[in-house]
């Protein structure tokens, strides 16, 4: 993507939104840093802009000084998004913070409504409007209120581990609230930003809705995405995750079991397609432990896997993919 620096135009504000900081991870993203920076310095101050090179990478340090200001950090090897998004936390010093994909973008004034009703409402954390981004330019806008309905911490968390979750992109934090958290774990393959929302609700956040403009989550065909990978680390690690909410389950609404017990059947899903048995195994008992029986999903699924169990069902759906491809 070409770098345009004068290719922003300050809509609503005279000054940009100088409580907020942006932290952008940033690994072989020169193509889509750009955009990410030049959705933000309407509202924000370049200088609060901070995108963290994970591991040494010339193309994409240039990329970052698209506009002049921003500050650039540059990790010693690779370490992941969630040493990124710590490291830009450890810098920054505003108020609020947005952690922000490289290859994500902000539309309209989402930043300054966002700090506005943090500011209002004395929030935790924002949850914004946002949109799926297609590879085919289509966008699929998704409502706060629509989503969550009256914001209670555990409607929030149950709707979270059925898949109704809100991206980084849309997502505005207390900067001391994400510290008093212990940050990011960066210990996690997958599911980072699942893992400090659901700690965050657990901790009693105080959650707010934006209401203007969004982020946009830009979906990708490409088969490394973070997101579809169902490595033995990854497994383990969105595991891990759900652990951690089991392990307060006698502390939260009794209606946070079910979508729990839903999550660890998806993860068990994925593990036997992918041939990690062991950690499949442990997902299912612990889904079968939560109450779930029978085997939830659409008839199809439902009917084959009651008669040869999921991993007979998921490594048949894998064969058949396979001779088809």
């Amino acid at each position: 993507m070409t770098c345009a620096k004068d290719a922003h135009v300050v809509r609503e504000a005279d000054m940009p939104a100088t409580s907020l900081s942006i932290v952008i991870p940033s690994f072989n993203a020169a193509a889509t840093l750009p955009r990410a920076i030049l959705s933000c310095v309407d509202w924000v101050d370049a200088a609060k802009i901070f995108v963290v090179l994970d591991g040494p990478d010339a193309e994409s340090q240039e990329a970052a000084r698209c506009v002049e200001g921003v500050q650039v950090i540059a990790l010693d090897q690779r370490s992941g998004a969630p040493a990124c998004r710590n490291a830009g936390l450890a810098r920054m010093t505003t108020d609020y913070v947005m952690f922000l994909d490289a290859d994500d973008y902000i539309v309209g004034s989402f930043l300054l409504d966002a700090q506005r009703v943090a500011q209002a409402q004395a929030a935790d954390l924002v949850l914004g409007r946002f949109a799926f981004e297609w590879p085919s330019g289509r966008r699929e806008f998704r409502e706060p209120l629509d989503e969550y309905g009256i914001g209670d911490n555990a409607v929030i968390l149950r709707r979270w581990l059925l898949n109704r979750y809100t991206p980084p992109c849309a997502v505005v934090w207390n900067a001391d609230f994400v510290r008093s958290l212990g940050a990011w774990d960066e210990a996690l393959a997958k599911n980072q930003d699942g893992d400090i929302i659901y700690r965050a609700l657990m901790a009693g956040a105080r959650v707010a809705f934006g209401e203007r403009g969004a982020g946009v989550y830009v979906q990708s065909d490409n088969p490394g995405r973070i997101t579809r990978q169902q490595s033995p680390r990854a497994l383990s690690s969105q595991l891990m995750v759900l652990d951690r909410i089991r392990s307060r389950l006698d502390t939260l609404p009794g209606e946070v079991a079910e979508p729990l017990a839903l999550a660890y059947y998806g993860v068990a899903r994925h593990a036997y397609t992918a041939q990690v048995d062991d950690l499949a195994e442990t997902a299912e008992r612990s889904a079968r432990e939560l109450g779930l029986s029978g085997e939830p999903g659409e008839l199809h699924h439902t009917l084959l896997a009651s008669a040869l169990g999921l991993r007979g069902k998921q490594r048949l759906t894998q064969k058949v993919r396979s001779a088809l491809s």
